[in-house]
């Protein structure tokens, strides 16, 4: 019972190696003795055909363009689906062994205009672009909607790797839903509710007020509440 790993460094060298004239092997696999028993090639191998087929034609070049956000909404319940839960998804050096031995061409077409070493693994774990968006459908996954992964087909990237993965908010699931809800509410068909410099504003006011509540323990109607009456405080006067 054992999982595939790869270390973020040794992956920033191979990384850092394929702009020279003398790129090195991928790194060997290694392995850690926890979790379940899951043929992990065969699992990422089937997923990475799928998310390619989402991938089809020219790359991402620049910015902002729509193909990056809607590659990510379509990949994000495929990513979810497709793993079996299990201590490897708590492990950023599994993330790296995933998207290093399969997903290294998708990570170019994503990220074509200037591709971070990060996004393949090699830093940050919340910058991988599989576990980040993974993290997305994970994060906002709300069994008590028709449709699950719902939430996490709103709001752009920036509003998810500012304002819920910065945040933290993956330890605060229940209250990162309530304000995804808050933000796009489904009375108003999911679209934004406030503008981006007013949801700054308000999750700039959240963030001092963790260092007194713990919101891990908020239920959803106490989060709700709290999240509106922070608005309230900070909104300007109608």
């Amino acid at each position: 019972m054992t999982y595939p790993i790869i270390e973020g460094a040794e992956a920033r060298i191979f990384l850092q190696s394929l702009a020279t004239d003398s790129p090195i092997d991928l790194p060997s696999t290694k392995f850690v003795d926890e979790g379940q028993e899951h043929d992990w090639a065969s699992l990422c191998a089937d997923l990475f055909a799928k998310l390619e087929s989402l991938s089809g034609g020219d790359p991402v070049k620049k910015r902002g363009d729509p193909r990056g956000a809607e590659f990510e909404i379509a990949a994000a319940p495929l990513i979810h689906e497709a793993l079996p839960s299990d201590p490897a998804l708590a492990d950023p050096r599994f993330w790296t062994w995933m998207t290093m031995t399969f997903g290294q061409q998708l990570v170019n077409w994503r990220y074509e205009a200037k591709p971070d070493l990060a996004n393949f693994g090699a830093g940050s774990a919340v910058e991988n672009l599989m576990f980040r968006i993974w993290l997305r459908a994970e994060v906002s996954f709300s069994s008590e909607l028709a449709d699950p992964y719902e939430l996490a087909k709103v709001g752009d990237i920036d509003f998810w790797r500012s304002h819920i993965f910065r945040q933290s908010y993956a330890d605060a699931r229940v209250f990162a839903r309530a304000l995804i809800n808050f933000q796009f509410p489904l009375n108003n068909q999911r679209k934004a509710r406030l503008s981006i410099d007013d949801i700054r504003a308000l999750v700039k006011r959240l963030k001092k007020a963790r260092t007194n509540l713990q919101f891990e323990l908020m239920p959803s109607e106490r989060a709700s509440r709290f999240i509106q009456e922070e608005w309230e405080r900070l909104a300007p006067p109608a």
